[in-house]
């Protein structure tokens, strides 16, 4: 009998071209720390049909935080996509993080500065339909 090394988790959202640049022009480990993130939170936004919606972030990657705005648009029985990514003040943050507007992270999504290697847990065994 064969036993099942890993489960494969498949998210299912989209990045676009713009985003993908946005992310790599980014220092690495914040890039990585950004996506992995994006990547965690992607079904939990919220549905909001026809209108752009705009969610904070921060990484702590570096030694200095990261604060981010992502824009993205979440419709009722289609996949979220994600098109623009801006560095922010942390006032704006603040400002989304009183609105509730911000990517949330459960105890078990613990941070990490470092990159996947082959066969590690981010490695490895997630797909997305577009990959980044």
């Amino acid at each position: 009998m064969l036993r099942q090394k890993y489960t494969e988790v498949i998210k299912d959202y989209e990045v676009d071209e713009y985003f993908v640049e946005k992310i790599k022009d980014l220092p690495i480990d914040i890039g990585f720390d950004i996506a992995k993130q994006i990547d965690e939170v992607a079904s939990d936004l919220p549905i909001h049909d026809f209108w752009e919606q705009k969610i904070a972030g921060v990484s702590d990657a570096m030694s200095e935080p990261y604060f981010y705005l992502v824009e993205f648009m979440n419709q009722e029985d289609l996949i979220p996509i994600f098109f623009d990514l801006h560095r922010i003040e942390m006032d704006d943050y603040l400002d989304y993080y009183i609105q509730g507007r911000i990517i949330k992270l459960n105890n078990d999504n613990k941070r990490t500065n470092e990159i996947p290697r082959e066969g590690s847990e981010y490695g490895t065994s997630t797909r997305h339909s577009d990959e980044y």
